[in-house]
């Protein structure tokens, strides 16, 4: 038999449905990455960084480029430090259920304060600016917790006016939100996402999507070969051969093969999603069947049930072959 020479897209990843590979720059890794972070160290973030994060934020989509939003940022300990004595006067118990207290903003050094139109027309361009910069910050080393509570009382109470006429807000905005930044002081675990919320209509394997075997379940851990993509590309290079039975014009092009990863590692219900030949479903099947176990998916689950535990993912695997 003629060896094979192929190429190996391993897919796995959020919803099983994109390619591992595809998570594997820094744009995905932060976006993954990031948590709200509500402690925060001692440290006030650099005059240089909090510019670039602005710098991030009004680079953010607008409709047609309005940019109609405005951004300022507070560097100012003191202001803070001030709006929050008023606050701890009106809210002696909410300050009292907070262990180590230092400012009504979760204990941030910094604050962007995100102001839009009051008629609200422009809430969603400023929502995506505040995506934009706490992703910055993210990338920065810094740690973001989107803010609206402060936000009510510093628009109700008469005490705090102070602290909006220092943001010059422009005529005719309103302030929409905080974004405390600063260094973190905690590593909060990441949390569960329902990935049932998402649909895909149309698409390689959109059909099958939808079904109820556990395909959205919110993996904590993907499953992966032993040894990682580039272990399991070598164990397919080393046992994959191409099919016999052809005199000419052997088929070449893309097997998608779908399996399961069982909670003890083993694989099962094998089955090829789109395919140039049968004879190349047949190996594709072949080989993946004899695969090792592989490790198994783990689920995460928040407080007040902690930990992980192993559970039944699906796996996509695209194999190319081309005749070497």
């Amino acid at each position: 038999m003629k060896r094979l020479f192929f190429s190996l897209i391993a897919m796995l990843g959020v919803l099983a449905l994109s390619a591992q590979n595809e998570f594997n720059n820094e744009v995905m890794q932060t976006i993954m990455a990031r948590r709200s972070v509500r402690k925060y160290l001692d440290k006030p973030v650099e005059h240089s960084k909090l510019e670039a994060i602005a710098k991030a934020g009004i680079n953010a989509p607008s409709a047609r480029n309005w940019q109609y939003w405005a951004v300022r940022i507070i560097e100012d300990q003191k202001l803070i430090n001030d709006v929050s004595e008023v606050y701890k006067q009106a809210n002696p118990e909410a300050v009292s259920r907070e262990p180590g207290f230092k400012n009504m903003f979760r204990g941030a050094p910094n604050l962007i304060c995100v102001c839009a139109p009051k008629d609200g027309d422009f809430d969603l361009d400023a929502g995506l600016m505040g995506e934009n910069m706490m992703l910055a910050a993210q990338s920065l080393g810094l740690g973001t917790c989107i803010q609206t509570g402060p936000v009510r009382w510093l628009l109700t109470n008469e005490k705090a006016k102070f602290f909006l006429e220092r943001l010059d807000i422009p005529e005719g905005y309103k302030l929409l939100y905080v974004i405390a930044v600063g260094y973190p002081d905690e590593k909060p675990d990441a949390k569960p996402r329902d990935a049932s919320k998402v649909k895909f209509i149309g698409g390689e394997i959109s059909e099958e999507a939808s079904d109820d075997d556990g395909l959205f379940i919110d993996y904590f851990e993907n499953a992966q070969f032993p040894g990682g993509d580039e272990a399991c590309m070598k164990w397919l290079q080393e046992h994959i051969k191409y099919p016999e039975g052809y005199t000419s014009n052997q088929p070449q092009g893309r097997v998608v093969v779908s399996f399961f990863v069982e909670k003890d590692g083993t694989i099962d219900s094998v089955k090829v999603f789109r395919s140039p030949d049968p004879l190349l479903s047949e190996e594709a099947i072949r080989v993946v069947k004899q695969m090792p176990k592989w490790k198994p998916a783990h689920q995460y689950f928040p407080p007040p049930r902690q930990g992980s535990e192993a559970v039944r993912a699906r796996y996509f695997l695209p194999i190319i072959f081309r005749q070497h």
